[in-house]
């Protein structure tokens, strides 16, 4: 059968690729333009449900034809852009980076992007705009739903009377999942194709229940407020998908209800016909960009032109050819040896480690540090755990007369303290969780008030305090209430503990110090052994932990004066230059972690000693 051509449904795609565009261009211009992504799974939904639906009820549909069909649709711009990105990436990207591209490169070529991204959720990811691939998640998302919802309406709703209460329970289903997965863990549910699939099947639905568009454009543009208010409101730290997705998702679904002909602009209309390479296009421009440190306004907005630009002539050059021209006859075979073929690309970049063999071997030990384990030796999952509500310390957390409390970056320090020269040594440090004491609300709060309570009990000789003070520098509220908390925690401890050190901020860096020393390498030819670190008034932040640790009867310590001076803060210990004392912003190596423990032991010393002559 037949099904008229819909204008309004490439409308409703150029917003969708619109606002997707922009938010990642212009983030602060667009705060929710993400949501152009749920937009896009209500209206695959959708377009698969209405052309293949008729063909289930009569007996005609073909899955051999069906993923064919995929493959034409998908595979050639797809495989254009993931070949074009390893390419390029091998003249921008760092080994480790360059490494991950590979791996994106298979798992987008093989449609489990998704599945990639929520393994590669936690503390230490990278971040989104390191990613070259990273949006193709949501064509995995699509493409695991091709694999599931045919079968699913062929078994169990194969006519319209079976079809919609059948397809009502799976999105009912689904969007409570969707809640209940958001709520527990947001990042995870984001790609979790089980939390996203109401969003395609509510797509599904309007198909098998209305035939053809109720003309309505009342009931179509109140659809499209609800698109564009979510896309205004929401923001990247709005609890998402969850119910708030609904807004896009319902207001996509009554435009594809009630047709929307003020979505038939012609210039919207050809947008759309081109939002699928446009979409691919733009995220690998903008990360290339970002990493190159090019992320003006006027190049941004340059990207975003060259992104249409690209995908006209991908659909020109390439889709439209191999989908409706001359080569359609071969589209299948040559689709699927598009894919082959970037696919054995993305393999060899991931397999040969991001090829460092495109690096002279004295900068090598340095790149090298990007691939350090922050677990090694740091008793990760025991004394050093998660910022989650079942995340407890082990028993042999309390062990030892020396004690080290703080974040994940205190849990780094305790690599630098050894049994032979310290004795046994207690930790307690947990992600993201600065040592405060007295309120309870959230979860670092409560294990705080415990930590303070287990530390009173245990009464060690000396306590070390530690933590990613420079988190405070962007609010003075906040850092003068977590200076206050801090000093009522000492003032408390001070009745069972002996000595209580607290270290000042270590030196952090932008995006990291291996790239740091990398890009100074790269220009004057050498490894300097000090760069200026990121600009944070470090000598303020020392000032003020000093004047806690006065009024409180604590020992300062700056590790800033220790690690720094005029030219810049040290990129390694005494060790070899290419063992940095950090792989990333500031989470301290083994190396970094031997300096600062090493500066703890005289400074302790020598503050033991003056207390003696006193």
């Amino acid at each position: 059968m037949h099904l008229p051509y819909r204008e309004d449904i490439d409308g409703l795609r150029a917003v969708a690729v619109i606002l997707v565009v922009i938010f990642h261009a212009f983030p602060a211009a667009l705060t929710g333009g993400y949501v152009g992504v749920d937009v896009f799974f209500v209206i695959s939904g959708y377009v698969i449900t209405r052309k293949y639906f008729p063909q289930m009820t009569e007996g005609t549909f073909s899955f051999g034809k069906f993923y064919q069909a995929r493959a034409r649709r998908l595979l050639p711009a797809l495989s254009i852009v993931i070949g074009a990105t390893v390419i390029l990436g091998g003249f921008i990207l760092l080994p480790i980076r360059y490494e991950n591209l590979g791996l994106q490169g298979i798992a987008g070529s093989l449609f489990f992007p998704n599945f990639l991204a929520w393994t590669e959720v936690g503390y230490f990811d990278a971040a989104a705009e390191t990613k070259p691939l990273l949006h193709l998640w949501s064509l995995g998302i699509e493409e695991q739903f091709y694999l599931l919802w045919p079968l699913l309406l062929i078994l169990f709703a194969r006519t319209q009377k079976r079809a919609i209460p059948f397809l009502t329970v799976i999105i009912v289903a689904s969007f409570i999942y969707c809640i209940i997965d958001t709520h527990l863990n947001q990042a995870t549910a984001y790609y979790n194709p089980l939390a996203r699939l109401w969003e395609l099947g509510t797509g599904g639905l309007i198909a098998v229940a209305i035939r053809s568009p109720k003309r309505g454009n009342i009931v179509s543009f109140f659809g499209l407020v609800l698109i564009l208010c979510s896309a205004a409101l929401l923001t990247k730290s709005s609890e998402f998908p969850g119910w708030r997705a609904a807004a896009p998702v319902v207001g996509s679904a009554l435009i594809l209800a009630y047709g929307a002909s003020f979505l038939e602009r012609r210039l919207l209309v050809e947008i759309g016909k081109i939002s699928y390479p446009a979409y691919l296009w733009h995220w690998p421009l903008i990360t290339f960009a970002t990493i190159s440190g090019l992320t003006s306004a006027w190049i941004m907005g340059s990207i975003v032109i060259a992104s249409f630009v690209l995908a006209w002539l991908t659909a020109a050059l390439i889709e439209t050819p191999i989908r409706f021209g001359r080569l359609s006859q071969r589209a299948p075979a040559i689709a699927s040896s598009m894919a082959a073929l970037v696919l054995l690309m993305s393999a060899a970049v991931w397999f040969s480690s991001g090829l460092p063999q495109r690096y002279p071997a004295e900068i090598r030990s340095v790149i090298d540090t990007m691939r350090y384990d922050p677990a090694a030796g740091a008793r990760a999952q025991t004394c050093w755990i998660a910022n989650t509500a079942t995340s407890e310390f082990g028993s042999e957390c309390s062990a030892g007369q020396t004690l080290i409390w703080g974040d994940s970056h205190a849990g780094r320090l305790y690599t630098g303290f050894s049994e032979d020269r310290d004795g046994q040594v207690a930790q307690f440090t947990r992600d993201a969780c600065l040592p405060s004491f007295g309120t309870n609300s959230t979860v670092c709060e409560r294990s705080n008030n415990d930590i303070v309570n287990r530390i009173a009990e245990l009464k060690p000789n000396k306590l070390i305090i530690f933590a990613f003070w420079a988190y405070l520098v962007n609010s003075e509220e906040l850092k003068r209430s977590q200076m206050s908390s801090l000093a009522r925690a000492v003032v408390e401890l001070r009745k069972s503990v002996k000595q209580i050190v607290i270290l000042g901020p270590a030196p952090h860096w932008s995006p990291d110090l291996p790239t740091r020393v990398y890009e100074n390498w790269k220009s004057s030819g050498r490894i300097l052994d000090r760069i200026r670190p990121s600009n944070v008034d470090y000598k303020k932040l020392d000032s003020d932990l000093a004047a806690v640790a006065r009024s409180s009867g604590a020992q300062f310590i700056s590790i800033y004066n220790a690690m720094c001076n005029e030219a810049g803060c040290i990129t390694h210990g005494s060790s070899p230059r290419g063992e940095l004392i950090s792989w990333d912003y500031g989470h301290l190596t083994k190396a970094g972690a031997n300096f600062v423990a090493d500066l703890i032991r005289t400074e302790t010393h020598t503050s033991l000693e003056r207390s003696d002559l006193k």
